[in-house]
C-alpha cells in the first residue's frame, strides 16, 4: 500500500505519506496529507539548495517512521567525481503531526569550515480531492470540479478549495522567518511556493519549519487509555502496539482501521479491538461501544443498507457523500458488526460491573440483538445478500472482497450467504445478551435469547460441519455448503458455538500445514486450487485473525494450539513493529507464503495497510490467549493451559488487568501464574486492604 522509498506519518486522524527525500512530493502519487478522507495537501515539498554548488543532490543516508513522526536524513552528493570528495551538507527533516497542524522541522548541517548559504524553498500545492478520486489508494471515481483559491495569510498562503456541497476546506502553510512567496491558481490546483535564504556558520546547524494548518477539522473526544501489558520474549512489542493504537485513534474517539486508505471508523474493526483490549484498557472499549451506539440505524434506507438496530460498516467524510457519490457516510453493508457490537456491549458489562453499563449502552445492546434475531432464518442463521448498487460491497463479512467467498475450485458462492465466523458472533451475542437481562430482571427476554441461541447452535453445527475434513465450511450459499477450509472457524471457537466434542477436531484442522504458515494462519487452505498466498482473503495471512483463534483455542483449553499461534503471530507482529525503523509495523495482513526464500514477516504484502489497527489490538488478543483471561464471581482469573508453560518459548507475561473499578497485577512464568488486587478506581468500593473477598490468586502446576 505504501511503496518502497516512501513513509507514513498519522494521528489524529491526519495522514501524512511522505516520498524518498521526507516531504510531499509531487512524483509520487501516494504522497499527500490527507483529513476527514479528503487531500489537503498533494504537494509540501521542502527544497534546499547550496548557492555555491546549486547542481548538488541528496541521497537518502537514514529513514525512521513511527508514532512520533517521520524523520529523513540526507546527505549532500559529493561535489567532486572522486572517492572521497566532501560532503558539504546534511539535512534532517522531521515530520510531524499535532491536532490540526502538520510540520516539517528540516535541520541543517554545515560540515565545512566555511560559511554556507543555502536557498530554502517551500512548495505547497492542492485541489482538494476526496480519498476516493486518489487512483493510488482506490480505483478512482470521476473527479469534481471545486473552486480552487490560493491568497496571502499572515507571511505565508492559505490554499482553499470550495466543493459543490458549499464546504470551504483550506491548507495555510507557512515557513518560518522572513519569506518571499508567489501564490497562483491553474485549473489543476491551489499552489503557492515560499523562499527564504539561510546562513550557515562553519561546522554549525540552523533549522527551519514548513507548517500546514487544515481547515475545517472536528472536535476531538477526550479519551486516555494505557494498556500495561509486557512479555520478556518481545520486549517493545506491547509498548509499539500500545503507541499505534493511539496514533490510529480519530477525533470521534475511535480508532481508525488502518492508514493511509482506511482512516475512518470501520465497526467490526473497531469491535474486534474492543474485545482485543478489553481487560488491558476498557476505557478504549467503552469509547468505541459509545461511538457505534450513536451510529446505530433507527430507520431502513436501501442505498446505505440501514436498518432499525444495525451498527454500520464504516463512516466516510469529506464531499462524496454529500453530493450523492458514496454511500458510505454511514454505511451498513455489513452482517457482522451489529452482532459483534452487541456481544461486546455484555464483554464489556461482565469486565466492568453491570452496574457500569449505562442504559444507553443496553439499550443500543437489545436494538442491536433484535435484528440479529429477526435478520435469521427459522434456525437462526444469517445471511446476508450483495449490495446491488454501484458503490456496495459483494461480501458483507470481515473478508468482504469480491472474490474471497468461494468454492476449492474457485467457484463463487452463490447467494444468499451465511458465513461461518457470523453464526459464531450471532451466539455470542444471544448468549451475552441474555445474561445482560437476566442481571436486570427480564427473564421473559433473557429466556428467548437463550432459546434462538442453542437453535442457532444446534443448526451451525447440523450444517457447517464437513465430516471428511474434521471442521467447518467457510459458508453456506443457495446451492448447499460452501465447502472451502478456511479460517473463519477460529472466529467461530472464540464464540463459543463449538461443541467441545469437535472443538478438538476443528483446531487440529486449522493448524495441519496448509493453513499453518511462520506468522499465523492462511485464511484460505493451501490445498484447494483457488488458493493464492498474494490475494486478500484467499490464502493471505491476517493478524487479527490468527489472535481470534488463538483465543478461541485456549477458551476449549487447548494451550498447546494456542501456544503455537502465539508464539507464530507475536514473532511476525514483532519483525515489523519493533525490528525495522523504516517500517510501522502491525501490517494489516502479510504474504500467506512458507518459503525459504521469502522473509513471510518482512515481506510487504502489495494491498495491504500499514499500520492497521486491529493488528496492533492482536498483540493484546495473544497476551488474552496466553492468561486465559476470564471472570469468575466478578474477579479476574488467569488459568494459563498446558502448552503456556516453560516449554513455550515466551518468557514471562505481566499485565495490569481492570476489572470492576479495580486494578490487578497478573504475572505467568514458567508454571506459575498469580492475580493480585493493587488499587481501586473508585474510592466508594472501600480500600484494598479491607478486601478479604479478592485476596491473591496463585495457580500452580
Amino acid at each position: 500500500m505504501i511503496p518502497d522509498g516512501c513513509a507514513l506519518a498519522v494521528h489524529d486522524g491526519v495522514v501524512c505519506v511522505v516520498g524518498e527525500h521526507g516531504d510531499v512530493c509531487s512524483e509520487r502519487a501516494e504522497a499527500g496529507v490527507y483529513a476527514d478522507d479528503m487531500q489537503y495537501l498533494s504537494e509540501f515539498e521542502v527544497a534546499v539548495t547550496d548557492q555555491s554548488e546549486p547542481e548538488i543532490g541528496w541521497d537518502r543516508l537514514d529513514r525512521k517512521a513511527g508514532p512520533d513522526g517521520i524523520t529523513t536524513v540526507l546527505i549532500g552528493a559529493a561535489s567532486g567525481e572522486g572517492r572521497g570528495d566532501a560532503r558539504r551538507l546534511l539535512v534532517k527533516k522531521d515530520v510531524a503531526i499535532d491536532g490540526d497542524v502538520m510540520t516539517i522541522e528540516t535541520t541543517l548541517r554545515n560540515y565545512t569550515p566555511e560559511k554556507r548559504v543555502v536557498d530554502v524553498e517551500l512548495t505547497a500545492a492542492s485541489n482538494f480531492r476526496h480519498i476516493f478520486e486518489c487512483s493510488s489508494f482506490f480505483a478512482a471515481r470521476d473527479p469534481v470540479d471545486r473552486d480552487l483559491s490560493a491568497t496571502d495569510w499572515k507571511g505565508g498562503t492559505r490554499l482553499s478549495g470550495t466543493s459543490p456541497d458549499g464546504i470551504t476546506r483550506s491548507a495555510t502553510v507557512q515557513l518560518a522567518g522572513t519569506c518571499d512567496s508567489t501564490a497562483e491558481t491553474t485549473a489543476d490546483a491551489a499552489r503557492t511556493r515560499i523562499a527564504r535564504t539561510l546562513s550557515i556558520p562553519p561546522r554549525e546547524e540552523t533549522t527551519v519549519v514548513a507548517m500546514a494548518r487544515l481547515r475545517p477539522r472536528r472536535d476531538r473526544v477526550d479519551l486516555a487509555f494505557d494498556p500495561s501489558v509486557s512479555m520478556t520474549s518481545h520486549p517493545g512489542l506491547f509498548d509499539a502496539a500500545t503507541d499505534t493504537l493511539r496514533a490510529l485513534m480519530l477525533p470521534q474517539g475511535v480508532p481508525a482501521a488502518g492508514a493511509p486508505r482506511f482512516v475512518a471508523p470501520f465497526g467490526r474493526d473497531a469491535l474486534l479491538i474492543g474485545f482485543q483490549t478489553l481487560p488491558f484498557a476498557p476505557d478504549l472499549t467503552r469509547s468505541v461501544l459509545t461511538y457505534f451506539a450513536g451510529q446505530q440505524a433507527s430507520t431502513t434506507d436501501l442505498k446505505t443498507l440501514a436498518e432499525p438496530g444495525k451498527i454500520p460498516h464504516e463512516g466516510r467524510r469529506g464531499d462524496l457523500p454529500a453530493l450523492g457519490r458514496s454511500i458510505r457516510s454511514p454505511y451498513y453493508g455489513t452482517v457482522d458488526a451489529t452482532p459483534l457490537f452487541a456481544a461486546l456491549v455484555a464483554a464489556y458489562a461482565e469486565w466492568v460491573g453491570e452496574d457500569a453499563l449505562t442504559d444507553g449502552l443496553y439499550d443500543a445492546a437489545l436494538k442491536a440483538v433484535e435484528w440479529t434475531v429477526t435478520t435469521g432464518d427459522e434456525d437462526g442463521l444469517v445471511w446476508y445478500e450483495p449490495h446491488d448498487h454501484k458503490h456496495g460491497l459483494t461480501h458483507q463479512g470481515w473478508k468482504d472482497s469480491d472474490r474471497a467467498i468461494v468454492r476449492p475450485d474457485g467457484t463463487a458462492a452463490t447467494p444468499p450467504i451465511a458465513l461461518a465466523e457470523v453464526q459464531g458472533y450471532a451466539y455470542r451475542s444471544l448468549r451475552g445478551v441474555s445474561d445482560l437481562a437476566a442481571t436486570r430482571g427480564d427473564d421473559r427476554l433473557a429466556e428467548r435469547l437463550t432459546e434462538c441461541s442453542e437453535r442457532l447452535r444446534e443448526a451451525f453445527n447440523r450444517e457447517f460441519w464437513l465430516p471428511e475434513q474434521k471442521c467447518y465450511a467457510l459458508a453456506l450459499d443457495t446451492d448447499g455448503i460452501v465447502d472451502a477450509v478456511a479460517s473463519n472457524q477460529g472466529h467461530a471457537l472464540w464464540s463459543g458455538i463449538v461443541p467441545p466434542e469437535r472443538a478438538d477436531d476443528a483446531i487440529s484442522r486449522l493448524l495441519a500445514p496448509d493453513m499453518l504458515t511462520h506468522t499465523g494462519l492462511r485464511t484460505f487452505s493451501a490445498s484447494h486450487d483457488a488458493f493464492d498466498p498474494l490475494s486478500y482473503h484467499r490464502g493471505s495471512v491476517w493478524p487479527h485473525d490468527t489472535s481470534i483463534a488463538a483465543m478461541g483455542c485456549t477458551r476449549y483449553g487447548r494451550g498447546d494450539a494456542a501456544a503455537v499461534l502465539v508464539e507464530r503471530g507475536l514473532d511476525a507482529l514483532a519483525t515489523g513493529a519493533t525490528g525495522d525503523p523504516d517500517r510501522w509495523g502491525f501490517p494489516e495482513l502479510q504474504v500467506g507464503l512458507n518459503d525459504t526464500h521469502v522473509d513471510a514477516g518482512r515481506a510487504h504484502h502489495p494491498d495491504s495497510c500499514e499500520p492497521a489497527a486491529w493488528s496492533a489490538g492482536s498483540a493484546f488478543g495473544f497476551a488474552q490467549a496466553t492468561l486465559g483471561l476470564d471472570i469468575e464471581s466478578g474477579v479476574p482469573a488467569a488459568e494459563p493451559t498446558t502448552g503456556f508453560g516453560s516449554g513455550s518459548g515466551l518468557g514471562t507475561t505481566e499485565a495490569t488487568l481492570h476489572c470492576r473499578g479495580r486494578s490487578y497485577a497478573c504475572r505467568h512464568s514458567d508454571d506459575s501464574t498469580t492475580v493480585t488486587l493493587t488499587c481501586r478506581a473508585s474510592p466508594a468500593r472501600g480500600a484494598p486492604d479491607d478486601d478479604p473477598d479478592h485476596p491473591e490468586v496463585t495457580t500452580d502446576g
